[in-house]
């Protein structure tokens, strides 16, 4: 009798100790943004669908503020199996896929609609194809942010003049080239090092979405801050082939309907971040929201040259996605 209730307390303590659905398989995901961002917090949001779906079979890690690999490390990183997954933004990926870059020419993907159908539809498929062949399997899009703040310390940047002579920061080609339509001179750096730049005074203007201005602390260094939907930074959850065939279907499902529900979730948060981060950028810094006829004056030094270059190196594949946009926009 003794015996038969320990066995029935063994019994209980192993059941009551032991994780429901133990995981058979772990994927690791490499993202650059600090935890205290929003898309974070998405990321965290696709790991715990993903777990509960799966019912443990797939353990989600997370590692935040690229503290496994730098942006631009992550799409090699990914397709040889050195993690299993990994987030990195639209213009990370243009250098190999100049596509991509359709978010950045100035006011063609800044509605949130517009961004939704994009990302949803033919214009989101033919850019996740295009991945495909860079031997990662994407799976998911988040959006960061549509709207942009250019930080200065010692005026405000309300009209392409106040940009002439000074240096911003830089990230990509295209992106370059719309500063410098502004009349500044773009400096590469990533998004982990800005917070450094501004700090040594290697850069005149910081250039960043609202959402990461305030968490990387701008308003440290700059006191002025001019915000425009210009331009729209996303990001690209992508997974490792051989590892996401790996996983059983009903696994491979679970992901993809975790990673559907966080994109939709994403576009939403993104503008409740946005409209938190400028309320709070309010209070540590002098902040311009720019106006219609301040846009016209930046759209008009802006679209042309940058849209030029975009066509010129997509050909016909960049002009069917801006005509795809088009279509979208009407």
């Amino acid at each position: 009798m003794k015996a038969a209730r320990w066995m029935m307390v063994v019994s209980l303590v192993v059941l009551f100790s032991s994780p429901v659905g133990a995981a058979q398989y772990k994927m690791r995901i490499s993202h650059q943004m600090p935890e205290t961002h929003f898309l974070a917090g998405e990321v965290k949001e696709f790991k715990n669908l993903v777990e509960q779906k799966t019912g443990g079979k797939l353990a989600v890690e997370i590692y935040p503020a690229a503290q496994a690999f730098k942006p631009k490390e992550t799409m090699n990183a990914v397709a040889t199996g050195a993690i299993e997954a990994a987030v990195t933004t639209n213009f990370e990926w243009s250098g190999i896929i100049p596509a991509m870059d359709i978010f950045l020419v100035p006011f063609l993907v800044t509605d949130i609609p517009v961004i939704d159908q994009a990302i949803s539809g033919e214009v989101g498929a033919a850019l996740f194809k295009k991945m495909e062949t860079k031997g990662v399997a994407p799976v998911m899009w988040m959006l960061q942010t549509r709207t942009n703040i250019y930080t200065s310390k010692a005026k405000p940047l309300v009209m392409p003049a106040d940009f002439k002579g000074q240096k911003i920061r830089g990230t990509s080609k295209i992106m370059n080239l719309g500063s410098e339509a502004l009349g500044a001179a773009a400096v590469p750096i990533s998004g982990p090092e800005v917070h450094t730049a501004l700090e040594r005074g290697t850069i005149d203007i910081g250039l960043t979405g609202v959402d990461a201005a305030l968490t990387r602390h701008y308003y440290e260094f700059h006191k002025y801050g001019t915000v425009s939907n210009n331009f729209t930074v996303i990001h690209v959850l992508f997974v490792n082939p051989t590892f996401f065939k790996s996983l059983p279907a009903d696994v491979q499902g679970a992901v993809r309907e975790s990673a559907l529900a966080v994109q939709k979730k994403s576009l939403q948060d993104s503008e409740n971040f946005k409209d938190t981060s400028v309320a709070e950028l309010k209070k540590k810094m002098t902040i311009h929201m720019q106006t219609k006829p301040e846009e016209q004056a930046w759209r008009a030094v802006m679209e042309k040259p940058v849209l030029d270059h975009f066509l010129q190196i997509t050909g016909k594949e960049g002009a069917e996605l801006v005509e795809l946009m088009s279509k979208i926009k009407r």
